[in-house]
């Protein structure tokens, strides 16, 4: 029988503990994309019902929904606005479609792009809604925060 020293017990138990733990945290849900504007974060992420007015809406999956058309280089910017604004409905009450404009405004005139609204917002409604796999929308967040440090 071998002898550990308590401290190794101890190393060993939180070893074991931070494994869990990480476990865990996979296991919860991303949450929510943010976008923030004048100061103001809003809450994004779509739902089944906000998925199927979109697809009505648009005549075609939502997967279509997340890049260009070939020939194009950029998704037109209605789209972009009308998928977050149905991802910020449930979770930022009473704002109007008209109003998405003028949030868009503001953040342009805050310093955002429509690049960065493609890249930073858009792109995570997708990855907090469940379009990718854990790992890939891990890997897809790690990716875009080291872009933004570099921005």
């Amino acid at each position: 029988m071998e002898y550990f020293p308590d401290e190794k017990i101890v190393d060993i138990e939180e070893a074991a503990e931070k494994k869990e733990e990480k476990a865990a945290e996979k296991k919860k849900s991303l949450g929510f994309a943010v976008w923030n504007v004048g100061g103001t974060g809003y809450k994004l992420k779509l739902s089944t019902a906000g998925i199927k007015e979109l697809e009505s809406r648009y005549k075609t999956n939502i997967i279509n929904m997340m890049q260009p058309k070939d020939g194009e280089s950029m998704l037109p910017l209605t789209l972009m606005l009308d998928v977050t604004h149905v991802a910020m409905k449930p979770w930022n009450h009473g704002i109007k479609a008209k109003e998405m404009d003028a949030l868009f405004d503001r953040y342009m005139e805050d310093g955002g792009s429509q690049l960065d609204f493609y890249a930073n917002v858009y792109m995570e409604i997708f990855m907090v809604s469940g379009f990718f796999s854990r790992s890939l929308a891990e890997d897809m967040s790690e990716t875009m925060e080291k872009a933004r440090e570099e921005m």
